[in-house]
């Protein structure tokens, strides 16, 4: 009885001890497992209701003589890859019937092989790290950590979220939603263990977020800005006591986030949350540098800073696309006079053109200068780079399509106690006229290189931000379709067809470019229908807040509620026209001039298969 006793209670001994190990869902997150006792539930899975493994209260009671159950080892750790293959959990297909009844969503298992799982690894760092639109991972460490099970499944599964959209088999595309859900509630449950991984995570989930909801594209951005201020990835002291690879990942973790930060503030118009202090890190290095720097290369000495790619030099042109969204707002607003704002155009347009003057050698444009940097690995970042330029510019120099200076000067309002004297001292009509043509160009040119890129390999634009840089390229190239002297027109066609080409081609990868094509023709609409209405259609298309709000809030609603009405206008108009105008129905009740015009537009118009 004395030996029978001593071994019943040395086994319960082993069991309290090994209770007091962490839980599962602890050690997956990386969080202190704190429990009242031995057998109680720790307080993280009783605050988020899930079962813990530490929790013996309500187990079945076991037959006499039967040791107790051992827990797994704490540190054993299952690689992420072959994790993937046993289960990815995920909410249940109907997650509301289950809340009613105050359960929570039961996990539905998915099956995923390894080399699945690498494979949507591969195709995230051929179509989206390599500069298309960041660079966040270097590609040697990050394939050591898939496969030695060393990163976090959270960044992996967004990792995978992403990568899967481009894959050619219909069955790894429809894994996307699920790892989707995994990955955010894998964040979710580990949102106090501030890392770059996660701040990596956020990043990704937000880009994914694009195509299903605003607000939590916003609130990811924000979460990962917070993680960063907390990271101090803005400092040069964390940056200087790391290795060069980890340190250029939390360099380009912070600018990708302020990069993003302008993306957010002007398609969601919410407050920036990263730009309340001065920036004191280092540009990124060149990203064909970094894609081939070797895992354990040595950092550089300290003030010797690394050569700037195609990535650093698009950062210092962001620099000015704040303040050509903040004049497009003023103008949209109608609180500034058309003199104060045609200087600051005069200003921003030169600091452009001292951006382009001030590129590097190699760094020209020119199809040489593509293939060279496509050699290298940096094509689709350098190709970016310059379709950025051309994006700028046609924003800067869009409201000029309104129409002449004596218009402008007709509609600008005026300050009080201002003489008319004094207010009609303003641009010139030629300048005017230059930076018409400007907007026209530089709305041509990013069509040409969109299509250029479309043609080479590893520099296909087919990630979410170049449909609203085609939307914004394609309202120019429409505007001058449906206005433009007929000389123009033959190559306008030509540009929107390959515009619209394009945004067929993202569609597939991101639906959510359906909504922009839709913007679109919503923009087309509203022209022609002013156009229509008017008594003298040869000056009356105006340009107004809406149509400027149209080019800066990529989430505008586009519904009849948003878009103004022509009978707001000061011109007469006819109450009996329809509220809305395809193209192939002008030659019903317009003029010829703009029956064919629209007559053209509709040979392009049918790329479009909208829902």
């Amino acid at each position: 009885m004395t030996g029978c006793c001593a071994d019943q209670a040395a086994s319960w001994t082993v069991y309290a001890m090994r209770l007091a190990r962490s839980c599962r869902q602890c050690r997956e997150t990386k969080r202190r497992c704190r429990r009242n006792g031995p057998g109680e539930p720790c307080e993280t899975c009783r605050s988020r209701r899930l079962a813990c493994e530490g929790d013996i209260r309500h187990q079945q009671p076991r037959p006499h003589g039967q040791p107790p159950p051992l827990l797994p080892k704490a540190h054993a750790r299952i690689p992420p890859v072959a994790e993937l293959a046993s289960q990815i959990t995920v909410e249940a297909t109907n997650p509301q019937a289950q809340h009613s009844q105050g359960q929570e969503p039961s996990p539905v298992p998915l099956e995923l092989s390894p080399g699945t799982a690498m494979e949507m690894v591969e195709l995230y760092l051929s179509k989206i790290n390599n500069g298309r639109p960041h660079s966040l991972f270097h590609p040697a460490t990050l394939r050591s950590q898939v496969q030695g099970g060393t990163l976090k499944r959270c960044l992996l599964y967004a990792i995978c979220a992403i990568g899967c959209r481009y894959s050619a088999n219909p069955d790894t595309r429809a894994r996307e939603p699920r790892l989707v859900a995994e990955a955010k509630r894998l964040l979710q449950l580990g949102i106090e263990d501030v890392c770059l991984e996660h701040v990596q995570a956020c990043i990704l989930i937000k880009t994914v977020c694009i195509d299903s909801s605003n607000a939590a594209e916003a609130l990811y951005h924000r979460i990962a800005s917070a993680m960063a201020d907390v990271l101090r990835l803005n400092s040069l002291d964390t940056q200087r006591s790391t290795p060069l690879v980890v340190a250029e990942m939390r360099r380009r973790a912070w600018w990708t986030l302020y990069l993003s930060d302008n993306w957010c503030v002007s398609g969601l118009g919410v407050l920036s949350p990263i730009k309340h202090q001065p920036i004191v890190i280092d540009l990124p290095m060149d990203e064909a540098d970094f894609l081939t720097l070797p895992v354990n290369h040595p950092a550089p000495p300290q003030g010797q800073a690394c050569r700037p790619g195609p990535f650093a030099q698009k950062i210092r042109l962001s620099t000015l696309f704040e303040l050509i969204q903040d004049l497009n707002r003023r103008v949209a607003a109608g609180g500034a006079t058309t003199t104060e704002l045609d200087r600051e155009v005069e200003v921003l347009s030169g600091r452009l053109e001292d951006w382009k003057q001030g590129l590097p050698p190699g760094y020209e444009m020119s199809m040489d200068n593509i293939h060279r940097h496509q050699e290298r690995g940096s094509g689709a970042s350098f190709v970016l780079m310059h379709m950025a330029y051309h994006y700028f510019a046609t924003l800067l120099y869009f409201r000029f399509l309104e129409g002449s200076n004596d218009t402008q000067a007709r509609n600008r309002p005026r300050k009080r106690h201002q003489h008319k004297k004094e207010e009609e001292d303003t641009t010139s009509p030629e300048s005017y006229k230059v930076y018409v043509e400007r907007c026209k160009h530089n709305a041509s040119a990013f069509s040409s290189l969109l299509r250029r890129a479309r043609q080479l390999r590893d520099c296909e634009p087919i990630f979410p931000m170049i449909g609203h840089l085609a939307t914004v390229s394609s309202s120019v190239l429409l505007h001058t379709l449906l206005f433009g002297d007929a000389t123009e027109l033959e190559a306008a066609r030509d540009a929107l067809q390959a515009n619209f080409e394009a945004l067929m081609e993202l569609r597939r990868y991101w639906p959510a470019t359906s909504a922009m094509v839709s913007r679109l023709v919503t923009f087309q609409n509203t022209c022609v229908l002013w156009s229509s209405r008017s008594s003298s259609p040869k000056n009356t298309h105006r340009l107004d807040g809406w149509m400027l709000r149209y080019l800066l809030e990529r989430n505008l609603n586009t519904g009849q509620d948003t878009v103004p009405s022509p009978s707001s206008c000061s011109e007469p108009q006819n109450d009996l026209a329809p509220a809305h105008v395809e193209p192939w129905e002008f030659d019903n009740h317009d003029g010829s001039w703009l029956a064919s015009r629209a007559s053209d537009l509709a040979e392009t118009v049918r790329y479009m298969d909208l829902p």
